[in-house]
């Protein structure tokens, strides 16, 4: 009985350890949640199905207010968007690429994009 009773418990133990040395399915894999993405922020990808702004790769520390605002030039066909900044007035100002032309953009607070 003894012997029967020691057998069953090794068996056990042996399971268990070959359950936690199984290998990870081949495929693809999701980050681990909180992670940041790493991507480039490159703009020939296809646009978000969730309606949320592309990470600066250029200025990971920006605001999400600057995020957001990078996101409206984009959807106005801008790209390589840089130097944002805000005046007190709630209007942003930089430069941005359109057409191949480097050129001075600004929006309003209420998110009308203009040329200067």
């Amino acid at each position: 009985m003894k012997i029967a009773l020691i057998a069953i418990l090794a068996l056990g133990v042996a399971g268990a350890a070959y359950a936690q040395n199984a290998q990870m399915p081949a495929g693809p894999t999701n980050p681990p949640p909180g992670t940041s993405y790493s991507g480039t922020g490159n703009p020939n990808l296809p646009p978000s199905t969730t309606g949320t702004a592309k990470p600066n790769a250029l200025n990971p520390n920006a605001s999400g207010a600057e995020a957001a605002a990078r996101y409206k030039f984009e959807q106005a066909g801008f790209h390589d968007v840089k130097g944002l900044s805000r005046s007190p007035d709630g209007i942003w100002s930089g430069r941005a690429v359109k057409g191949g032309v480097e050129m001075a953009v600004s929006m309003a607070a209420a998110g009308n994009v203009a040329v200067q």
